[in-house]
């Protein structure tokens, strides 16, 4: 059986970040980048956690490729309560595809039982919808509010991570919260070939990002002594859709005997939560930005101009809000700009459902934000009312190629001198 064996976990500067020494079986060596081993860095040092409990960022991001890839994880030690919930979480994975073998599995010498001794609320917070309506939920906790650094935003984009941070530490609403920031190669230190371990691509979304976002807290929650963190959710339970962060997957994650995670707002719609923090607002008189955009041709805080901007600009009109209040640019041509978008690329059920929500909340409403031209403006509202944002992206699903997408995905990342070439001639 091919094998990852990790060897020590060391900290370094001043305690603050974790390394992770570890080697693997010749087969499985494709699926890791060589010089880029896996880290975690956090701003306060973390160095008196048990071994047991800081080798847990490492492995929820390693445990899905050992399932998937079918090799075994060697370790001296681990959180009994880890240990135990993570072949729960391999189960639920095996629901999913029970054409898969999953043999891989994690073996330890020493199952830890820790006890946390803590009493305060975390949340992982990315400042978009699913995150401020979560907060929302909680405000009165005064949740601590921990933020990933390459997750969505990569380690090398200094500048939009300064942007970002800088909209955290500003934002009026979001003063009274301890901010955690967190630095990972979460999404680095393994190769394209780990996207190629599912049907089609999409390994971060699909499998990684929930076990590996809660996972990255678990040094923090022993220092900070926290009790739980909330988790927002992307989908609801209205839409079967595979995805990495659910209830059955993130609230089955635990260590320490007692540690809580909390998959947030799975009940709710993504326009329930739009919805929600638009009463917020209106009831704090407050205005706050969201911050749902990470766009490369973003030069305002938000593009203003994609699929997600979109429809969280007509999330809010729908609401009788200005979108120019929640960190948007738009004005009446917004409409215009919205059918634009969308005649471009490819759709998906996920996507297809969000504008559902839209079009079945303009058919709720009679008052929404106008810009300029109240008559002009409700001939495009009665368009979203009437279904046609809805067969163009039934048109774009039927359209798509799946089997194309990831072809194109290998030639670029197996051949990424092409792209050069083809950069230079677009």
């Amino acid at each position: 059986m091919d094998t990852l064996r990790l060897h020590s976990v060391r900290y370094s500067e001043n305690g603050q970040k974790i390394n992770y020494d570890y080697s693997v079986s010749s087969n499985i060596q494709k699926l890791f980048v060589e010089n880029d081993p896996f880290y975690i860095k956090y701003q306060i040092d973390v160095s008196s956690t048990p071994e047991s409990i800081s080798i847990i960022p490492f492995l929820s991001n390693v445990l899905p490729m050992a399932w998937f890839a079918g090799f075994d994880i060697e370790v001296d030690e681990v959180d009994k309560d880890f240990f135990n919930a993570q072949e729960e979480i391999k189960k639920e994975f095996t629901k999913r595809d029970p054409s898969n073998s999953f043999e891989g599995k994690l073996i330890a010498k020493k199952l830890i039982k820790n006890k946390l001794d803590g009493n305060k609320s975390a949340m992982l917070f990315s400042g978009g919808v699913d995150a401020y309506a979560t907060y929302i939920r909680i405000y009165d906790k005064k949740p601590d509010l921990i933020t990933l650094h390459g997750a969505d935003i990569t380690i090398k984009d200094k500048n939009q991570w300064n942007d970002f941070t800088g909209f955290i530490e500003s934002e009026d609403l979001l003063k009274g919260n301890n901010k955690e920031y967190i630095e990972t190669n979460l999404r680095d230190f393994y190769t394209y070939q780990v996207e190629l371990l599912l049907k089609d691509i999409g390994w971060w979304g699909k499998v990684q990002h929930g076990l590996a976002l809660v996972g990255s807290i678990a040094p923090l929650s022993f220092v900070n002594k926290y009790e739980s963190v909330h988790i927002a959710s992307s989908y609801t339970d209205h839409i079967d859709i595979d995805w990495g962060s659910t209830p059955e997957i993130d609230e089955k994650i635990t260590w320490g005997s007692s540690f809580k995670v909390f998959h947030d707002g799975y009940e709710l719609k993504r326009q329930d939560k739009v919805d929600l923090i638009a009463k917020f607002a209106s009831e704090k008189n407050k205005r706050f930005r969201l911050r749902v955009c990470y766009s490369e041709k973003r030069t305002e805080f938000n593009c203003s101009y994609c699929e997600k901007c979109f429809r969280t600009i007509l999330g809010l009109i729908l609401n009788n809000q200005n979108p120019n209040e929640y960190g948007f640019k738009v004005d009446g041509s917004v409409y215009n700009k919205i059918y634009q978008i969308l005649h471009i690329g490819s759709g998906s059920k996920g996507v297809k459902y969000f504008w559902w929500e839209l079009m079945e909340k303009a058919k709720s409403v009679d008052t929404f934000f106008v810009f300029e031209d109240k008559e002009i403006e409700t001939e495009y509202m009665n368009d979203f009312r009437n279904g046609k944002v809805d067969r163009l992206l039934e048109e774009k699903i039927n359209n798509a190629n799946k089997g194309k997408n990831r072809l194109k995905f290998i030639i670029r990342n197996k051949f990424p001198w092409l792209q050069s070439i083809y950069r230079k001639f677009k």
